[in-house]
């Protein structure tokens, strides 16, 4: 492999682990780094030999990035290409939200149902939890 080559498989490497490491499906998450790294849309053909999956992998991958809105297809003639439909930034921002967004409703389910002195320490990890997502969401709090 030439060094540009190198290079680029190192970089979608590093950005598939950070997808995965967010919970992504390993065959999506190389996918959505090969997007993130292209210049322009790809085919599912040129997702093939970038990521080196077959075109069976590519096709299901696509299918659910497609389905989750994660990626755009866009017609190039006969040929679907693809790319990314949000920013790599506000892609791992909106994971990490709704990953507190869980967390954030099961402390309220638990605030009922403990005593006063542990649901006020609760309630108010709700309400970081709250302002946490706002801020990964780019949202201003009421009082700022």
């Amino acid at each position: 492999m030439n060094a540009p080559g190198k290079l680029v498989e190192e970089a979608l490497a590093g950005i598939a682990q950070l997808l995965a490491s967010l919970g992504f499906p390993r065959s999506c998450a190389r996918i959505l780094a090969a997007l993130y790294l292209a210049s322009t849309p790809l085919s599912s053909r040129e997702l093939a030999e970038m990521t080196g999956y077959s075109k069976s992998a590519i096709s299901a991958a696509l299918k659910a990035l497609e389905g989750s809105h994660l990626i755009l297809r866009l017609r190039r003639g006969r040929v679907s290409t693809y790319a990314p439909a949000i920013s790599l930034s506000n892609l791992v921002a909106e994971v990490q939200a709704r990953l507190l967004e869980r967390i954030r409703a099961r402390i309220r389910r638990l605030g009922h149902q403990v005593n006063s002195s542990l649901s006020a320490k609760l309630h108010s990890l709700d309400d970081e939890l709250s302002t946490l997502i706002m801020k990964l969401r780019g949202e201003r709090s009421e009082g700022g």
